[in-house]
């Protein structure tokens, strides 16, 4: 029974994170629009964010656990063989990393700076969160 709830607060997160990256992408984008006039790189800077949410999300709720079992979200079958907390979370850090950049940069430089940023959260966050 235990198992079974986890799964439907995890799914539950999961409908929800949805709303949220998308309101999150909206938002970014029209911060992006503060620092740029480029709708290109705007929207490409808003969407990876915006995935980031939607993954860390359901990772987040499950690791938190509702007073249940707390396993990372990756460690229920069907849900991909990585680290959902790391990956979201570095998705989110290498577009703010990028729209930092792009204050003081050209947008090509932008893009390596925060996926360089985004890859290296990644490493590091792998490390320091729960995983399976």
């Amino acid at each position: 029974m235990a198992e079974q709830q986890v799964d439907e607060a995890l799914l539950k997160a999961d409908r929800w994170s949805k709303i949220v990256a998308l309101f999150f992408a909206m938002g970014m984008y029209g911060f992006a629009t503060l620092f740029t006039n480029n709708a290109t790189l705007n929207a490409a800077i808003a969407a990876f964010a915006a995935i980031g949410v939607r993954i860390s999300i359901p990772y987040f709720a499950s690791i938190s656990g509702y007073g249940l079992d707390q396993s990372p979200s990756q460690s229920h079958a069907g849900t991909g063989n990585y680290h959902h907390g790391a990956v979201g979370v570095g998705l989110i850090v290498g577009s703010f990393l990028a729209l930092a950049i792009i204050a003081v940069e050209t947008p090509a430089v932008a893009f390596a700076g925060g996926a360089a940023g985004g890859v290296v959260s990644v490493l590091l966050l792998r490390e320091v969160l729960p995983s399976v």
